[in-house]
């Protein structure tokens, strides 16, 4: 699978199973440096009632077993809000460096 043909449907199935406000790839997959090693480093801004540490893992859960890694950031929208301005954070990174997959209208 190609690295765009992997995002489309990484960022399709996520839009159709939880509705996000927004999905962002990060890391070397956003700046075309993703070799067949690399992870697929994903920043996804949602509304959940769900702990931090359980977000990630219903998401991934969802594509099962699967020949790339994928290492997944969530984050309510508070927690953008809250967040994305103090330097240093991985969300400040995450909003300079990524590329936006998926935003909702």
């Amino acid at each position: 699978m190609t690295q765009a043909a992997l995002l489309e449907h990484v960022t399709k199935t996520i839009v159709e199973r939880f509705r996000p406000r927004r999905i962002m790839v990060f890391g070397s997959h956003a700046r075309g440096e993703a070799g067949p090693d690399s992870d697929l480093d994903l920043f996804i801004e949602m509304d959940t009632p769900r702990r931090p540490p359980d977000r990630a893992i219903e998401i991934s859960e969802v594509f099962g077993l699967r020949p790339w890694p994928m290492d997944i950031v969530v984050y309510t929208p508070e927690e953008v809000r809250r967040l994305q301005h103090i330097n240093g954070t991985l969300l400040s990174v995450i909003e300079k460096e990524g590329k936006v997959l998926y935003e909702q209208r």
